[in-house]
């Protein structure tokens, strides 16, 4: 059975997109490193078209390195351009501009451009929380986007000028009606592009712990003092919940505070560079 979260202004984002297109010379789309797979939202292609596409991979500070060399490597030839980008310090911002200037100088025809508008065009998309705002406060200089750690805070349709050469249309996160992958689920909830409202926190958490030792990704147990023979998730949330004193009145163990504490220790960094699919 899928899984969806598509509010009402995320299917009006779409048709305002679609319908900006004909002005559009090249499109940025934001991707989590962590999870590039499934941070694309192929229900947008049909409204992108064929314009060329520059991919920022973005919060490369959080994956695993060689990983995200992996994505770099498999990606750059189905795309314009790609880049590693940590869009809140501003890496790799500069360069996802310069390769969008020079698709859309590429690809266009001059004189015509040139008789309309004096700059080239570009269109940020990407899913909640994947770091849109952040990357265009970077490119304008300025805070000129409202960025948030919580899926959904862009909603308005906004041009901003981040070059001589170049103004980029900001728009909401967008997910796709659908998801019935659970394997692309379960990273879109783990990376924070769902709504925690619609989680099993509890249940997110132990399928995330159970992840990560299948991965060989022991951070967490380092920082949380989870023994070495303990390989149940769900006694490593008991375990994590009672040392972080996770406690009900009575002391009984708090777990949904545990998962919440365990998931956004994730989601920051907290247990180690970990990235959740391969090319």
């Amino acid at each position: 059975m899928g899984q969806s979260w598509f509010p009402g202004h995320m299917a009006k984002a779409v048709a305002e997109i679609r319908q900006s297109m004909k002005l559009i010379d090249v499109v940025i789309e934001i991707l989590d490193a962590r999870a590039p797979r499934a941070t694309s939202n192929s229900h947008l292609d049909e409204a992108l078209g064929s314009k060329p596409r520059v991919l920022v991979l973005n919060k490369s500070d959080l994956a695993d390195a060689r990983a995200t060399e992996a994505w770099l490597d498999a990606l750059g030839t189905a795309s314009a351009g790609v880049v590693q980008a940590n869009c809140q310090r501003g890496m790799g911002v500069k360069e996802a501009i310069s390769l969008a200037e020079k698709a859309a100088r590429f690809t266009g025809q001059e004189g015509d451009r040139e008789r309309c508008r004096r700059r080239f065009r570009t269109v940020v998309v990407g899913i909640p929380n994947v770091g849109k705002s952040s990357f265009i406060n970077r490119a304008a200089r300025r805070s000129g986007a409202k960025t948030g750690d919580r899926p959904g805070v862009t909603r308005a349709k906004q041009w901003i000028v981040v070059s001589p050469e170049m103004e980029m249309l900001d728009t909401p996160g967008i997910m796709p009606p659908r998801v019935d992958d659970p394997a692309v689920w379960f990273a879109l909830a783990s990376l924070g592009c769902i709504s925690d409202d619609l989680l099993d926190m509890e249940g997110l958490s132990i399928s995330l712990m159970s992840h990560l030792c299948q991965l060989g990704a022991v951070q967490f147990q380092q920082r949380y003092g989870v023994p070495a023979d303990m390989h149940d998730p769900l006694l490593m949330l008991e375990h994590v919940s009672l040392k972080r004193g996770c406690l009900k009145p009575g002391g009984e163990t708090d777990t949904q505070r545990g998962a919440d504490l365990i998931v956004r220790d994730f989601r920051s960094g907290k247990l180690g560079r970990v990235t959740l699919e391969r090319p």
